[in-house]
């Protein structure tokens, strides 16, 4: 039977104000490779976790106005230029009539980029095997209880003093 190697130490919690202090306590002790589990956000995680802001809602917003840009030309290049079209005297480009189309055209480049953005950037796509999961641990964070977890990877890991970091807390 082969040896499993151990991805992380886990603590649980029964309060947000305790995992917001035992998150401040593990960024101070110097883990940058640990992560909390809640079952819902808790205001003020990210400060305490020190989180730089996402990057996703500029994925979002480039895509999203490129979707715009490219509706608009196409648009203006079929209705303009190569198959004008006379319709009730009005012009070959009358913008009040595309608005529609831009804006759905927008919202679904900008809805893809941010879906295929998240999976790539968060979830690690397409590797999503995860050795937390179908553990009694997420069981009890994804409904009442808020733990974290420092993971073996990190630098600074030793197994005793994260067992005596988390006793602390």
């Amino acid at each position: 039977m082969s040896e499993r190697k151990l991805y992380g130490l886990t603590a649980l919690f029964q309060t947000p104000d305790e995992i917001v202090h035992a998150a401040k306590k593990v960024q101070d002790s110097g883990y940058k490779k640990y992560d909390v589990h809640t079952p819902y956000p808790v205001h003020g995680m990210d400060a305490a976790m020190k989180l730089k802001p996402s990057n996703l809602g500029y994925v979002t917003l480039i895509f999203g106005l490129s979707g715009a840009a490219f509706a608009l030309l196409f648009m203006y290049w079929a209705m303009s230029k190569d198959y004008p079209m006379i319709i009730g005297g009005k012009p070959f480009f009358a913008l009040p009539a595309f608005i529609p189309i831009t804006f759905e055209i927008t919202v679904l480049l900008a809805t893809l980029a941010t879906v295929i953005g998240m999976l790539t950037f968060y979830f690690k796509f397409p590797n999503n095997s995860q050795p937390l999961h179908d553990t009694p641990y997420m069981k009890a964070v994804s409904s009442d209880k808020y733990g974290i977890c420092i993971e073996a990877d990190d630098e600074l890991f030793d197994l005793e003093k994260v067992k005596h970091l988390f006793k602390e807390l």
